[in-house]
């Protein structure tokens, strides 16, 4: 691509769990060029998830190098930056911002004890209305917990309380800081002052001078300090925008801003999220309420931990056959798997799988204890008769999701489809023939995260006003349709029957977490 002085570009990174993907992009986020650098994940042992901060860091540095090099642009010419991040995570750090430990991350669940006891500390109904969220096992307030009473080595030389983008922030520009978006992930945050509840970190105990100040998405954090520039061949004091973590980003890179508006993210997790003007929970079945970036907006969310991932694990536990003739023929093994499927009638033959791999947020009632299964085996079942019910068993959890969310008062007006899950023909048509609805499938269904990321950056910047009208920039590849009426009566018998088996298992699923 050839310099053109006349032209500003922005350079965004989303950086999720399993790598960092950064974008050279317009100021209108349209994706000129991009980098990805994958990173491992710790599993120290059952239960507890990790990674090495400095691997992310090193990915930022390298996919931001990377794109200077191969966009041929000159430095000068990079209005600004912005990170998004996965969230839910938890890096303590020193007084010279050192982490004490690897982060922990969004899938551990150390703080099982420390989860069942913070609802001694402050009752369900407090927290909803402090701060219009209910914590659970895999949220930062029991990482917190856990670390100041099982690790008190490393508690007493904490500083700061990070997120993995606020790590990150500091790193490029030497400020603490983080987002309104992210600072709702932390569920200690007032809803309407917009600053740490004193009540909330009082009752818990969680000192409110570890936590970082908090600003708005669009907020000019900071400027790339000269190290890091020179190493990612930035201009020192290119500007910073704090922008919002992986949630927030991809209901504006979805172009899911306006009010009613549902991203439905299918990727190695997933989840449904709503654009709302009005703040709404349930203090009995809590969704997640977190800041829009636009600070009036909210988005009413659901997830699910394992939506992609629960494929992932089928491919790689249980079709060696595939895996090895999908590297014989040059082809994916996941798309060997969608033709499994798609040769499966509606239904997988009352076979269903419920999809709780890595236990489940509180969602729906459904809790840490969760754990994923197929019910309804028999002999006729074959390894392809699995994969139609896996994609099937995600697919009636998304419906459980949405139906949830729309009963709690949150219309759901128009639904687009991004995540790796939404790339081939066979699953997206299973989720919109199991929801029933139209689903909007995005030209490009991987980038929404790291497009909201630039979009966002270009609004600090001043470039972008009014992120609502950016639904108007997001291309639409094609939208799915249900197929037919045919199979709708099975797929609404066989959710009824999801929900209720789903609904009847929970105890025994605690019952066996208690078998030693």
């Amino acid at each position: 691509m050839s310099n053109d002085s006349n032209r500003k570009y922005i350079i965004a990174h989303d950086v999720g769990t399993s790598g960092d993907k950064a974008v050279l992009t317009d100021l209108q986020g349209n994706i000129l060029n991009s980098s990805y650098v994958p990173y491992s994940m710790i599993f120290p042992s059952i239960g507890l998830a990790e990674q090495d901060p400095e691997l992310l860091w090193n990915a930022v540095v390298q996919t931001t190098s990377d794109l200077i090099k191969h966009s041929k642009i000159a430095a000068k010419d990079i209005a600004g930056m912005g990170i998004s991040a996965q969230m839910f995570n938890l890096i303590p750090v020193d007084k010279n911002y050192h982490p004490l430990m690897n982060m922990i991350t969004w899938m551990d669940l150390r703080a099982l004890t420390q989860a069942e006891h913070m609802l001694d500390l402050v009752s369900s109904e407090q927290f909803c209305r402090w701060t219009g969220n209910i914590p659970n096992a895999k949220d930062i307030i029991p990482k917190i917990l856990w670390l100041k009473e099982e690790r008190q080595d490393i508690w007493k030389r904490v500083h700061k309380l990070l997120d993995c983008k606020e790590y990150l922030i500091y790193r490029l520009t030497g400020k603490c800081a983080i987002d309104w978006h992210g600072a709702t992930v932390f569920m200690l945050l007032d809803p309407v002052t917009k600053q740490w509840s004193e009540k909330a970190c009082s009752a818990l105990g969680i000192p409110i001078e570890m936590l970082p100040e908090t600003m708005p998405c669009t907020a000019i954090v900071g400027e790339v300090q000269p190290s890091p520039a020179q190493d990612m061949g930035l201009n020192a004091g290119t500007p910073v925008v704090i922008c919002a973590g992986d949630v927030g980003v991809a209901q504006v890179g979805a172009g899911t801003a306006r009010d009613g508006s549902a991203n439905l993210y299918i990727g190695t997790g997933g989840w449904i999220g709503v654009a709302s003007n009005t703040l709404a929970n349930d203090p009995q079945l809590p969704f997640w309420a977190l800041n829009h970036i636009k600070p009036d907006k909210w988005i009413i969310a659901a997830d699910l931990d394992t939506a992609g991932g629960s494929l992932m694990w089928f491919r790689d536990q249980l079709c060696s056959e595939e895996i090895h003739k999908a590297n014989t023929s040059g082809t994916s093994a996941y798309q060997l798997l969608s033709d499994m499927a798609t040769n499966i009638e509606p239904g997988a033959n009352q076979l269903l799988f419920f999809p709780w791999l890595s236990g489940e947020r509180g969602h729906l009632g459904i809790g840490h204890n969760a754990r994923g299964g197929f019910v309804g085996l028999v002999f006729g079942h074959t390894k392809s008769h699995m994969v139609r019910a896996i994609m099937e068993g995600v697919a009636y959890h998304y419906r459980w999701m949405i139906d949830a969310i729309e009963q709690s008062g949150v219309e759901v007006s128009v639904i687009k489809a991004i995540g790796g899950g939404c790339k081939g023909k066979t699953w997206i048509q299973i989720m919109s023939d199991v929801l029933n609805r139209e689903l909007l499938v995005l030209k490009s269904p991987q980038e929404a995260g790291s497009v909201g990321a630039a979009l966002t950056t270009s609004a600090g910047l001043g470039y972008y006003p009014d992120l609502d009208s950016a639904d108007d920039l997001i291309p639409i590849d094609h939208v799915v349709t249900p197929k037919s009426d045919k199979f709708l009566r099975r797929y609404n018998e066989l959710y009824a029957e999801y929900v209720e088996i789903g609904s009847q298992l929970q105890p025994h699923f605690t019952k066996l977490s208690q078998v030693k």
